[in-house]
């Protein structure tokens, strides 16, 4: 049954922002797009969710780009804070035209600055009602409708005791190779503070996902907390795959993606739920759990099936460290005590097993007690992550109309 499994890919998605200060302290916006090019960049990839020589490599690869994208909005952040924008709280109201960026090409630039006396109000799949903004920054390609990014923030230099930071992507619009066939999809990232656990969270949500080689997935999210008062991250997310597109990308496989789809009720719509702790000190010690279903539960075995000796569907851990894939198939009593333990939490941090149980629920639901219910960020059951297809909560991952 793992062979079977091994053949599940995934998309990794990698996101790098150099440093922003080497740029001078100037007025101008232009000492930002000037080296755009060399701040920005992005790279996607398919990576296996299992893979044969290095099982569990999606681990490795979510690792990296939720530690790119936890950087992006500091960044760019950073490079306006550089050109000197906030120097005062005078409000600012600014659009460039013809910006050429590397990478993207010609652009127009549009930034609100400074709004404290009229915030910027908005709603997002990853709060709920409307969280209000002082600052706004656009990037939006020549020729285009609908903008490439946008980036809603309260204040530049902590996003504690704030409503934080939002921002919107368009991969499709950077001129990439390796994005020419992500079609229409659309990031919504946004980083807060008002997590269950620990002090700091970022949510990131997606749709659009065309379903093919460069993006095998239409919709996912993922939930990241720092806890443990800084000394762990907790990862979780929850993608949704189609047997059928999996089989188009890869039809060498299309053998045993049949013989899992069958196991699994011949439902075609799969969910991919991962859940692990990590250690922030090297050597950044790993426990995950991971696993696949058709259904609105994540069982403890794969798409509920029967375990037994000779077809081995119980769920188990796997461990990392710096150099990657450790060992799998163990049970929480056999993961060494070095390692985020899989049972043991603590007064502002879970288990692996409690993040994983945290995973694949909707907002609201209870989770015993003494334990936060699930917020509104972490919300990642099938109901919901189907919602996003169409209707309230699709619209509310678009690019938002600022006047």
């Amino acid at each position: 049954m793992k062979k079977i499994i091994y053949l599940f890919l995934f998309l990794g998605v990698s996101l790098q922002v150099s440093d922003f200060s080497r740029f001078s302290n100037t007025e101008s916006l232009q000492n930002i797009t000037s080296q755009f090019d060399q701040s920005f960049s992005l790279n996607l990839g398919t990576e296996p969710i299992f893979a044969a020589a290095n099982s569990w490599g999606f681990v490795r690869q979510s690792a990296t780009w939720a530690r790119g994208n936890s950087n992006l909005i500091d960044q760019l952040i950073a490079g306006l804070k550089r050109a000197g924008y906030f120097t005062n709280t005078n409000p600012v109201t600014q659009t460039i035209q013809g910006v050429n960026l590397d990478g993207i090409g010609s652009t127009t630039l549009r930034l609100k600055l400074n709004q404290s006396a009229s915030p910027i109000a908005v709603q997002a799949t990853a709060f709920s009602g409307t969280k209000s903004f002082n600052h706004f920054f656009e990037i939006t390609k020549t020729g285009n409708t609908s903008p490439s990014l946008q980036l809603f923030f309260d204040d530049p230099n902590t996003m504690l005791g704030n409503d934080g930071a939002l921002i919107y992507y368009k991969l499709g619009d950077f001129n990439s190779s390796q994005f020419a066939n992500v079609g229409g999809v659309i990031t919504e990232s946004y980083t807060g503070n008002e997590a269950s656990y620990g002090t700091k969270f970022q949510t990131y949500t997606w749709r659009n996902g065309p379903e093919n080689s460069v993006w095998p997935s239409d919709i996912g999210r993922v939930i990241l907390t720092e806890v443990d008062s800084g000394k762990q991250l907790c990862f979780r997310s929850v993608v949704r795959l189609k047997f059928s597109k999996l089989t188009e990308i890869s039809p060498s496989s299309a053998s045993g993606l049949n013989t899992l789809k069958s196991f699994c009720g011949n439902i075609d719509q799969a969910y991919y739920g991962l859940a692990y702790m990590q250690k922030f000190d090297s050597p950044f010690l790993t426990t995950a759990k991971a696993t696949i279903t058709t259904s609105a539960t994540l069982p403890e075995t794969i798409c509920n099936l029967p375990n037994s000796a000779s077809f081995q569907t119980q769920l188990s851990y796997g461990i990392f460290d710096v150099n990657g894939f450790v060992n799998d198939g163990l049970s929480a009593s056999q993961v060494p005590a070095a390692y985020p333990s899989p049972t043991q939490g603590g007064a502002d941090f879970m288990s692996v097993e409690e993040a994983f149980q945290r995973t694949y629920q909707a907002a609201g639901a209870s989770m015993g007690s003494g334990k936060p219910a699930i917020s509104t960020y972490e919300a990642s059951n099938k109901t919901y992550l189907d919602s996003l297809v169409s209707g309230t909560e699709a619209n509310k991952l678009d690019f938002k109309s600022v006047p």
